[in-house]
């Protein structure tokens, strides 16, 4: 009886909804590469780093209470706490008006109005990036508590009606006296496919996951792939010809992948193709980017989106879209090539920043060289440090050298 249930189970969690069993933006084999070498205490010491500092994040995460778009303090116009709010981050107050109104652009200056509890945005970074490494620390170690606190904020975020989120992103980068939603928002919504999906994947084989929580969170993103398929503001954003519209692309393609939506995720990636033809000039820089008062950002932030489609592109048989190559003679692999060389912080970028983290840029050296199975940018990525304190930086090892592995480090080569 109990291997009859065991076989029940993989059905119902790999056939019976057609969903897609390999991860879209991880690889599997890599996580089981990884797995193997911190049980044997072989693993190279920035993957070791790595994961001790994401147990240190799991830790933090399971004493955080399970989020919730009910908890923000503002009210969305919609009369819902239901419904995901933020606020436009480089929008501010009009000094120069009594009521304020209507606010103005900064671009690159964060307005703290934005970056707190009583909107949504902060709240769901935080809430998709405690999912995944709950999940991932769960998947490491083995450790059930983890996948328990990562499979009940799952079920709060997305299926409880008291919590859950409606599947929409109407009201996200509000501006007040300008608009109550804006396109731009619908960027919000990446981590729900850069995060999520290959959390929620891997829970499937977590104890505990039930078949009324596939369903439930399935329904929500059948909903909310459809609000980014038909809403006005959606479309808006698919037709930018920025990194908003290279987003848009790989947020669709990965919610479309999780649900075995195949012909979507093709239907992305050729979308994709025309952003190239808009953003990447022969000399592989990218205007629209270059243009923003952050530019280092911005050039890396359009390269993580069109990188990380491409390589759900190649592995699921849609084409090639490292080597596709524009009118003009611009392609992701030459933006790339472009941009490899601010990855060592000691070359001068010469366009107007603000700010700048280079080892950003290695994850992508790393991820092409991984798709391509080519060790091009393998002395960059030797020679990145680690050592600087901040997120970003801990982000860019965990995706090198956690959530996957540098080419040159699986094949042997030093």
């Amino acid at each position: 009886m109990k291997l009859a249930a065991v076989l029940t189970s993989l059905l119902w969690l790999y056939s019976g909804f057609g969903l897609a069993t390999e991860l879209a933006f991880l690889s599997l084999t890599d996580l089981q590469q990884v797995r193997q070498q911190l049980v044997q205490q072989t693993a190279a010491a920035p993957t070791l780093a790595a994961w001790q500092q994401l147990q240190r994040e799991a830790q933090q995460a399971l004493k955080h209470p399970d989020p919730s778009v009910t908890d923000k303090g503002l009210l969305p116009p919609s009369g819902s706490k239901h419904d995901y709010l933020s606020l436009s981050a480089y929008w501010w107050p009009d000094d120069t008006h009594p009521t304020g109104l209507p606010w103005q652009r900064r671009d690159g200056v964060v307005n703290p109005a934005s970056k707190n509890d009583q909107s949504d945005g902060v709240r769901l970074a935080r809430f998709t990036a405690d999912l995944q490494v709950l999940t991932l620390a769960w998947y490491f170690s083995g450790e059930q508590r983890y996948a328990d606190k990562a499979q009940s904020m799952a079920r709060h975020w997305f299926i409880d009606p008291a919590s859950r989120m409606n599947p929409n992103l109407n009201f996200a980068q509000g501006v007040p006296g300008v608009a109550q939603g804006r396109h731009t928002g619908v960027l919000d919504g990446r981590y729900f496919a850069t995060r999520v999906v290959d959390a929620l994947t891997l829970l499937r084989g977590a104890p505990g996951w039930k078949r009324a929580d596939e369903q439930g969170v399935q329904q929500w993103f059948h909903a909310y792939l459809h609000w980014l398929q038909q809403s006005p503001l959606a479309q808006q954003e698919a037709a930018a010809a920025n990194n908003h519209g290279s987003w848009y692309c790989t947020q669709v393609a990965g919610i479309a992948w999780y649900l075995g939506d195949r012909a979507t995720v093709q239907a992305m990636v050729t979308l994709a193709r025309s952003k190239i033809d808009q953003q990447i000039r022969a000399d592989g820089t990218q205007p629209a980017e270059l243009a923003r008062t952050r530019s280092f950002h911005y050039s890396y932030f359009n390269l993580q989106a069109l990188s990380n489609l491409a390589w759900l592109a190649q592995r699921s048989g849609f084409g090639d879209l490292w080597h596709y190559q524009n009118p003009q003679g611009g392609s992701l692999l030459a933006a790339l090539a472009t941009m490899a060389p601010y990855s060592d912080p000691a070359k001068v970028w010469p366009w107007k920043n603000r700010d700048r983290v280079s080892v950003r840029l290695i994850p992508l050296l790393s991820l092409a060289d991984n798709s391509l199975q080519q060790s091009r940018w393998r002395q960059r990525i030797a020679q990145a440090d680690w050592t600087a304190s901040g997120g970003a930086v801990q982000q860019a090892q965990r995706d090198t050298w956690l959530f996957s592995l540098p080419y040159a480090q699986k094949k042997g080569q030093h």
